[in-house]
Formats: structure tokens, C-alpha cells, sequence
């Protein structure tokens, strides 16, 4: 099994240290200054604080008694902030974030409980959620009293005692389970069994109280959520997205502690589920805000599931060692997460899709609060959870690109990064050099006074046609094992490993259309924008506008059956910033027919839903949405052209699902 390596074990280079620099200078850097609820100084030690009526939103819930939710996306926030933070080595970010830890924890009542005073006997959901932004500090520091003050808060009261009593509604309630997140990673930290004891009760007293649906309504059933439920394949999963995320990898922390097969089973089948049945082209499950399938192109996710599954599919690796879990975060990370941001990292969406030619204040064709602004880049109002949540999925790729292992150290995913650790009580350091995934060329540099025998185990994407490794500029004889190369040897100062893939274009159907991919990356039709500034939003700042995306280009083309190998791929350069459109040069040319028939969808007063599983009420105003993919005939199509395909974490608007044309003979 593997571990996390410590934050402050980990620096973050080349692109990935000039991305996190962006988020840094973007709403990472600046949230208090942008909209609510990062205003208000929540999580900075005011036991007595309350809650302003218009920063407790959460869609379609009263969440009124207990205002837990500016707590959470707040919680978000700092966690993404502090290891941005230390692992772009930006002081200033860093004293930010400490001065929503710090006071917290100083500030704590006698008895050890963190937070406001009203939610001492609430929600509990909040704090696992603020608790990983004190992890961080505590993996990047090693200040002892974070981990003290955890340890007094969950010593408190007996989690499952907590656990037995929930309060509010099902939906959110069942959250409070994920507490034990933090109590195991105390057990971790200290070998005190109470944390262990406390985190296996808890869950046994979840597993029988959700087990149970028969009185639950629609929306709130959660035995999938259950190790019964995990385990069972007779249905699609419909519940929540980033509680489907959350809860399920619980068992595979469990059983990185315990060694229990059961766990490990029923969170491996349970992603393996989500996977089969919500995987969207672009690397992320759909959920608006429900699991709502794969089958049409205007599938969807909320930003806040690019954080949570990159984050619960890097414990699934820890438990199994199979690097298909690797390949599953780098498709969200490099697809989905950086198509839902804009390249300062000023804007983000709530939900964002493979297919968008129109972002504004009506272009959300979800049906949960449809025709509104929840796919605009820069809304009116922050939807304020994924405005929170966006800040952590390229910190946390970059923290657990490498993990540990008992013998050595992996390669989980590949980013530049300096890594400096001990193995067997010696020092050692690991440049890691490569523009990855816009080439295919890794290269490790080992600095140490002596050498060092370990296992460097270095993964093998699913889609690479050859492997190759030299070590020293002589070639290695490659054997693969789980989806890795595994290098057990005696590394001394100076040597370089270098390891090479080669792909291929690929022509993928889904979505009842066909996309495009190459190695890690999903290529896009990219759209001109006309962009329209409609004002500022909520703090006034004029240097986050709020803003509205509309096509200035043709988008609506489709590919002939017969033109599907018809495709090229054209090498170039990128520069310091490759998710920068400006700075990227690679693109892949496919033979393409216009569609007229295909375009805008113009509506007026459908119904749309402000409860996720809801009646749909209607709007009352117009919008516009992006057309669903379908198939169409050859005759309704243009003449043939070539288009030009980006890759789609550096555009906006876009199309990455093509309609398919279907020749005569084929209809």
C-alpha cells in the first residue's frame, strides 16, 4: 500500500508552479475581495459569529437552523489556499491561510471543540472539510499543536454518538460520517487506537442507520452509500455527486488502516460503478448535482466533483497500487478541472460541460436551475461551494503526484516537481523535468551524499503504445506489473531516469457522438469568443468582472463515418504557461462537414428544477443552451473543410462531442 508524502516534501515546478502562481494571483489569492461568503472572516476564532441570511445559500435545502454552508465553502477555500501556498513557496498565500488556522484552533473551547458555537451540536460536515486545510499546515509545518488540538476536539465527544443523532435533512446528514477521514488520519499520525475504535464504530452505526431507504423520499435514499450498497451492481447509482465521492472512498481509507478485504472491495467496486455508468469524455463523472448518466452530450458536472473524485480516486490507488487510478485523475485535472477555469484562474463555473458555445447569465441547460447562471465563467452572484472547492484539484494533483510506498517511491502522476524525502534515513532529492502531457518524455534527476537502493516505481498510462526507460542514457529492458515500471536499484548522486511513451489518435464514441483524444489529452473544437463584460460582481473589484461568453465563430460541425481516420496531428511548441491558448501549438486537424440544422436552442419559460430531484417550475425568461449531439443525415450536411483541435483544458468555448454524419449506405 502507499501514503501521501508530506507536504513540505514537495515543491512544484515548471507549469504546474506557473498554474498554482495564477491561482495564487487569481480568486486563490483574492476571494475576500471578489463575492460571499470569502468575505466574512469565518473559520478566523469568533466563537459568537453569525451568519448572513444571503451568504447560507445551498440550492433546493433550508439550511437556515444550523448555516453550516458558508463554513464549508469556506473551508474549501483555505485548504486549496494553504498548499497552494507552500507548494508554490508563495509567503504571502501561506500567512493568508494561516490566519484562518491559527485563531481557530487557539480559540477552542475548553474541552477542545474548533468552530462557532452554533454549530457545536450541528452539522459536522463543515469541519471534516475545514479539518483538511489544518492537515496541510500541520504535513507542510509539523507544528505540533494543530495535530494536539485535532486530537482534544474528536476526544470530546464519541463520533458515534454524533453519528446516531443527525441532524438536519438525510441528504446533508449523511455526511457527518465523513469525519472520520480526519480521526483516521490522527490514528495515522500518532498510533492512538482510540482514533481507530472511534472511526470503525461510527461507521458501523452509518452503515445500519443508511442501510435502511424504505421511509427515505427519492432524493434522500443512501444505502448506495452504504458497504452493502457499495458492493451490490444491480442498479445506476442516482445520489448526490460529491457525496457519492466523499462517503465511498471512506472505506478505502479504512482499509489503508485495517487490512480489512471488505473495505477495499466495496470502494473499488463502488468507483468502478461510477465510472461505468457517469463517466463523461472529459475525465469527470456527470452530477448537476445528482449522478444523471453518460448518455447525451448535455451531461454535466459541478466543479466541485473535479476536487472531490481527483481527491477519492488518490486513495483508491493507495489500497490497490493499480495505476489505472493515475490515468483517471490526470483526465480530470488536465481535461475537465482547466476546462472549467479561465486562464488568469478569475473565473470558474459551477457546472461546466464537454459541449458549451455560450456562457452567460441563461446558458445552464442542467435542469437544476436551468436557464440560469450556474455555467457562466464569471457569474452574477458565487454559487459558492464550487467557487470554494475549485481551488484544491491542481494543489492536490501536485501534492500526491508522488506516493510512498514501504520499499520506495511512485510516480503516480506525472508533473514537474522537486521532491526532497528519506528513504532508510538518508536524504534524498528528485528533480522531475517535463512539459507532460504535452510530451511524453519524463526525466528524473537523483541528488544524494551516498547512494541509495529503493524501488522507483513509474507508471504506464493506459494508452501508450511503447514504453521506453533509459537509465544514464543506456536503455532498460522494460517489463510492466500493475501498470508501472518498477526500477529497484541503487540510485546515486547524478543519475537520470528517463521514461518515454508513445500514443496515438484516437477516435472515441460517447455521448451518441464522437471525440477526440491523444495520450492524456481531449482535443476540442475551440470557439471564438465574443467576450461581454455585463458589470462587477458583488465586492465591486474591478479586476474580476462579471462577465458573458458568446460564440463569434462556427461551431456546428460533424464528421462523415467515412472521414473518421481522415485526422492529423500537428507537433509545436508550448510555452511557460501551456493551458494558455495563446502559448499552445499542438492541435490535431480532422476533416469535418457543417451542419446547419445544428445550432443555439432558444427557450422560453421551460420548466427547471430548484430542488435537484423536484418538480420543475417554469423560469419565466428566455435562454439560450448548447444543442444536444445527434445524429444526422448526409444530405443535411455541408461541404467537407478541415477544422483545427485544441486541447481542451485550454479552451472555454467549445465542442468536444461531434455529431456523427452517417454515409448513404450506413442509414
Amino acid at each position: 500500500m502507499y501514503r501521501e508524502l508530506k507536504l513540505r516534501e514537495i515543491e512544484a515546478r515548471g507549469w504546474v508552479k506557473k498554474f498554482l502562481e495564477n491561482q495564487a494571483k487569481g480568486l486563490t489569492g483574492e476571494m475576500g475581495k471578489v463575492g460571499k461568503p470569502f468575505v466574512s472572516a469565518y473559520w478566523e476564532g469568533d466563537k459568537n459569529l453569525t451568519v448572513a441570511e444571503d451568504e447560507n445559500f445551498l440550492g433546493g435545502l433550508n439550511c437556515a437552523d444550523d448555516a453550516w454552508t458558508p463554513f464549508e465553502q469556506n473551508g474549501y477555500w483555505i485548504d486549496g489556499m494553504v498548499r497552494c501556498g507552500w507548494l508554490s513557496g508563495n509567503a504571502k498565500l501561506i500567512k493568508q491561510a494561516e490566519n484562518k488556522i491559527y485563531p481557530a484552533i487557539q480559540n477552542a473551547d475548553e474541552d477542545g471543540y474548533i468552530g462557532p458555537a452554533f454549530l457545536k451540536d450541528g452539522m459536522t460536515w463543515a469541519h471534516t472539510v475545514y479539518f483538511r486545510a489544518l492537515i496541510a499546515e500541520y504535513e507542510a509545518t509539523g507544528d505540533s499543536s494543530i495535530l494536539e488540538a485535532l486530537k482534544k476536539h474528536y476526544l470530546r465527544v464519541p463520533l458515534k454518538e454524533r453519528i446516531s443523532s443527525p441532524s438536519g435533512a438525510r441528504i446533508i446528514a449523511v455526511r457527518d460520517i465523513t469525519e472520520i477521514e480526519i480521526a483516521l488520519w490522527i490514528y495515522g499520525e500518532t498510533a492512538d487506537e482510540r482514533f481507530l475504535q472511534m472511526s470503525e464504530e461510527a461507521y458501523a452505526v452509518f452503515n445500519d442507520i443508511y442501510s435502511d431507504d424504505t421511509s427515505a423520499p427519492p432524493e434522500a435514499k443512501m444505502r448506495d452509500l452504504t458497504v452493502k450498497g457499495m458492493l451490490c451492481n444491480r442498479k445506476v447509482n442516482r445520489n448526490h455527486g460529491v457525496t457519492y465521492h466523499e462517503i465511498c472512498k471512506l472505506a478505502a481509507i479504512l482499509h489503508l488502516y485495517t487490512g480489512k478485504e471488505v473495505y477495499k472491495k466495496a470502494a473499488v467496486n463502488a468507483f468502478d460503478k461510477l465510472y461505468r455508468d457517469q463517466m463523461l469524455i472529459d475525465g469527470v463523472n456527470s452530477s448537476t448535482e445528482y449522478l444523471n448518466g453518460n448518455y447525451h452530450s448535455h451531461a454535466a458536472h459541478e466543479t466541485c466533483d473535479i476536487s472531490d473524485f481527483t481527491w477519492a480516486v488518490g486513495y483508491l490507488f493507495m489500497i490497490t497500487g493499480d495505476a489505472k487510478y493515475g490515468d483517471w485523475v490526470e483526465n480530470a485535472v488536465f481535461n475537465a478541472g482547466l476546462g472549467a477555469v479561465d486562464d488568469d484562474f478569475k473565473g470558474q463555473q459551477y457546472f461546466s460541460c464537454p459541449n458549451q458555445v455560450i456562457a452567460d447569465d441563461t446558458s445552464n441547460h442542467a435542469y437544476f436551475y436551468r436557464g440560469e447562471d450556474w455555467m457562466s465563467y464569471a457569474p452574477k452572484k458565487f454559487l459558492s461551494c464550487c467557487a470554494g472547492n475549485v481551488h484544491r484539484f491542481m494543489p492536490n494533483f501536485a501534492a500526491r503526484s508522488w506516493m510512498r510506498s514501504d520499499d520506495g517511491l511512485a510516480a503516480f502522476v506525472y508533473a514537474p516537481t522537486k521532491v526532497e524525502t528519506e528513504i532508510d534515513g538518508r536524504k534524498i532529492k528528485i528533480i522531475e523535468d517535463t512539459m507532460y502531457p504535452f510530451e511524453n518524455i519524463v526525466r528524473f534527476r537523483f541528488f544524494s551524499e551516498s547512494s541509495v537502493k529503493f524501488l522507483l516505481a513509474l507508471r504506464v498510462p493506459c494508452w501508450a503504445l511503447h514504453t521506453s526507460v533509459t537509465i544514464n542514457g543506456k536503455e532498460y529492458p522494460v517489463q510492466i506489473e500493475n501498470g508501472f515500471v518498477n526500477l529497484k536499484r541503487d540510485f546515486a548522486n547524478g543519475d537520470e531516469v528517463i521514461i518515454s511513451f508513445e500514443d496515438r489518435v484516437e477516435m472515441i464514441e460517447n455521448a451518441r457522438g464522437i471525440s477526440v483524444k491523444k495520450g492524456a489529452l481531449l482535443y476540442a473544437l475551440p470557439v471564438k469568443e465574443k467576450c461581454v463584460v455585463k458589470g462587477l460582481r458583488d465586492q465591486g473589484n474591478v479586476a474580476f468582472p462579471h462577465y458573458a461568453l458568446y460564440a463569434d465563430s462556427k461551431w456546428n460541425f460533424g464528421i462523415q463515418e467515412r472521414c473518421l481516420n481522415a485526422i492529423s496531428f500537428h507537433d509545436g511548441s508550448v510555452g511557460d504557461e501551456p493551458w494558455r491558448q495563446s502559448e499552445n501549438n499542438l492541435s490535431i486537424t480532422v476533416s469535418a462537414r457543417e451542419l446547419k440544422g445544428w445550432k443555439l436552442q432558444r427557450v422560453k419559460n421551460c420548466l427547471a428544477r430548484t430542488i435537484p430531484r423536484g418538480k420543475g417550475c417554469p423560469m419565466r425568461h428566455e435562454a439560450q443552451f448548447t444543442p444536444k449531439v445527434k445524429t444526422f443525415r448526409d444530405a443535411e450536411a455541408g461541404e467537407e473543410s478541415q477544422i483545427r483541435l485544441v486541447p481542451y483544458g485550454t479552451t472555454r468555448l467549445r465542442i468536444a462531442i461531434f455529431p456523427l454524419i452517417k454515409n448513404k449506405e450506413s442509414i
